[in-house]
């Protein structure tokens, strides 16, 4: 018999866009009574073909899968889909728990059925009786019946649902290990309802990218009769049973947990929010940590989980001070050997993540406006906070010409300022950028002269670019601003523009069109963070996955409208 081992695909990256089927594919292990004519209703409507039809000729799949349930290997070759898929010559196969590992199961429960129903028809036959001694027998045989039911239905759950489902997704990881050649592999995986959300979190677990697409419809329908009940058996003869009660202890499996730590007097909500949405089971927040704070709580937390627990233990570290957050993170990777390394996030006030965003959103904008690359670039950051200060560290690393500027009109010190914070990030990172002082309309108008690409980073509700400064424009340039609450950073600007043109050769990207980005990004760090275990997150690692989170999806924007031909009426 197959041995079932689900693991990670070594050296590949997969996507797996899940379709939801419009029915639970039948599926049992025990069996069933029923009507030889499930197909007439077990299959995909015309609805469900023509939106399936239109995702496979915008979509690139390398394969695609679907449940075998209780169809023959000859059935499934014969359905419809099989139909559409060889015409596109996508490889289609049925992915479903071995029939072997299944006949295995059934017969374990052979034995309970066939008492559990000799159990029934004895209840049935001292049902008809009156007598003390019976109807005390018959109450003990109705609490047996129910323990025997309740372990059928426990064996027959597990089997139908983590059983099978961990069977499928091993199905669907060998034919993407048996696809040569490839390093990112698409595939479509159609899915009965009841198991899409434990196969993409099982898939998830293992690294895969899973998009879950539905198709939405209403339908009204006649009423339909309700079949009668069949006849039961003949009674059998008593028979003497023996009950006695047992306690099960429940499953031991580690949660989630995230400590979170924040060098703020308060720790923000934000973070704590984000973790909780995307499944963390708990997430424990300190205020105010220090590096030797830090070091205590670490060496506490993975020593209180053990070996086990800490695979489902992730540190982040929040803050609005970023220096502050690199010295409690090295604290925290430093409390870690071997047996205890696990995930650790650093995203100080969401600096890396909107720093990630915005050089991410920019570089994939100015490719596909045909601009030519970022790279290339001439590069101002607005603002010398830690998302100022990143983006410029991003940049620099991506090879751009980088110029770093403070506003601030009340320092004293500011061509200083402006050169120390340059010196440090040669110093801390191994870049090299421009320090500037712009305290005023004129420095700043000589920065948008010589930057082909304007990131305003600056305080909220501070206005670093007004219409007069881009008067005096007269190149391509591109502006992106991170600040929400009005006034907006660049004048004219709107929270949602993505690359609109608002002056003749000035585009500008919105603070939600990066906010939206830098959201997505948290949480798929949060979510990468926990099926992983060991990989420290910080700006250089956020990069690539805001790169990743905007390439296209798999399911493509498709909407049908279907028409059905009036019945005729005579």
């Amino acid at each position: 018999m197959k041995t079932l081992e689900v693991t990670p695909l070594e050296k590949k990256k997969l996507n797996v866009l899940i379709m939801e089927k419009e029915y639970n594919e039948p599926f049992w292990i025990a069996e069933q009574k029923t009507s030889n004519n499930l197909g007439a209703i077990y299959k995909p409507s015309i609805g469900f073909f023509k939106f399936l039809e239109n995702v496979v000729a915008k979509v690139n799949l390398d394969f695609a899968t679907d449940e075998l349930g209780m169809r023959s290997q000859e059935d499934f070759e014969k359905n419809i889909l099989s139909e559409l898929f060889r015409k596109d010559n996508i490889p289609f196969f049925a992915v479903d728990i071995d029939p072997n590992a299944r006949t295995y199961l059934a017969s374990a429960l052979d034995e309970k059925i066939e008492l559990r129903n000799k159990t029934i028809k004895t209840i049935e036959r001292l049902s008809k009786k009156k007598e003390k001694d019976e109807t005390m027998e018959k109450e003990y045989l109705v609490a047996y019946g129910q323990n025997l039911q309740s372990e059928i239905e426990g064996v027959e759950h597990e089997a139908i649902f983590s059983v099978r489902e961990n069977w499928i997704v091993m199905g669907i990881l060998d034919q993407a290990r048996e696809i040569k050649g490839k390093k990112e592999i698409n595939s479509l995986h159609i899915c009965s309802p009841d198991h899409c959300a434990s196969i993409k979190k099982i898939l998830e677990s293992l690294n895969v990218k899973v998009e879950v697409a539905k198709l939405s419809k209403k339908v009204i329908a006649a009423t339909a009769e309700v079949p009668s009940s069949h006849e039961l058996e003949n009674y059998l003869q008593s028979m003497q049973i023996q009950i006695k009660p047992v306690i099960k202890k429940a499953a031991d499996k580690a949660p989630h947990l995230l400590f979170y730590f924040d060098t703020d007097v308060k720790a923000s909500p934000f973070d704590i929010c984000m973790a909780y949405d995307i499944g963390y089971d708990a997430v424990i927040p300190y205020e105010n940590v220090t590096p030797e704070e830090a070091k205590l709580l670490t060496q506490d937390a993975l020593f209180s989980r053990g070996t086990k627990g800490i695979k489902h233990t992730t540190f982040m570290i929040g803050g609005k001070n970023a220096e502050r957050a690199e010295d409690v993170f090295k604290a925290i990777k430093n409390s870690m050997f071997p047996q205890f390394k696990t995930s650790i996030i650093v995203d100080p006030a969401g600096a890396y993540t909107t720093a990630a965003a915005m050089v991410a959103k920019t570089e994939r904008s100015i490719s596909s406006s045909k601009l030519g690359e970022l790279k290339d670039k001439t590069c101002a950051i607005l603002g010398t906070g830690s998302v100022g200060k990143i983006a410029a560290v991003l940049l620099a690393k991506l090879g751009c010409t980088v110029m770093i500027a403070s506003l601030n009109p009340k320092r004293v010190d500011g061509k200083e300022h402006a050169k120390n914070i340059a010196r440090l990030l040669a110093k801390d990172h191994g870049v090299q950028v421009e320090g500037l002082y712009a305290p005023t309309p004129a420095s700043k108008i000589e920065i948008l002269k010589k930057a082909d690409v304007i990131m305003c980073a600056g305080i909220r509700g501070i206005r670093l670019i007004d219409k007069e400064m881009l008067d005096e424009v007269k190149n391509i340039k591109i502006l992106i601003d991170i600040n929400a609450i009005p006034p907006f950073g660049i004048e004219g600007i709107e929270l949602n523009d993505n690359m609109k043109e608002m002056m003749p050769g000035i585009f500008v990207i919105g603070a939600l069109t990066v906010g939206n980005l830098k959201n997505k990004l948290e949480k798929e760090i949060l979510r990468d963070a926990r099926n992983r275990g060991k990989e420290v997150y910080n700006y250089t690692h956020a990069l690539p996955m805001a790169r990743q989170l905007l390439q296209e999806s798999l399911v493509p924007k498709v909407t049908l409208s279907l028409s059905y031909p009036n019945r005729k009426t005579k």
